[in-house]
């Protein structure tokens, strides 16, 4: 797994936008998901962030799947562990590469 560095602020938030540009190789078979902060800040009833550590987890236990299973898997594990009403949005891509 490797975890990609953030090259900008929001997309799409500010008329002007500038970010740099950066590249990674992904060989088929590979998975990249792209989230938000909803998705590592949601939190539990405890007060306990989702966190970047279990998103990690739970997309290495799960990289087999395909991308639209593997990004149910996240959503449901989300909603699970938040278990009330999000107090921001969840958005998350996930791409595979082909062969």
């Amino acid at each position: 797994m490797e975890r990609l560095p953030s090259t900008s602020t929001v997309l799409g938030l500010f008329a002007d936008w500038d970010c740099t540009i950066a590249e990674t190789h992904l060989e088929p078979g590979d998975s990249l998901v792209i989230y938000t902060d909803g998705v590592t800040e949601a939190l539990s009833d405890r007060g306990e962030e989702f966190g970047e550590p279990r998103l990690m987890s739970l997309t290495q236990a799960n990289n087999r799947m395909g991308p639209e299973d593997l990004l149910q898997a996240v959503v449901n594990a989300v909603l699970s562990f938040s278990g009330r009403e999000r107090e921001d949005d969840i958005t998350l891509v996930v791409a595979q590469c082909r062969g």
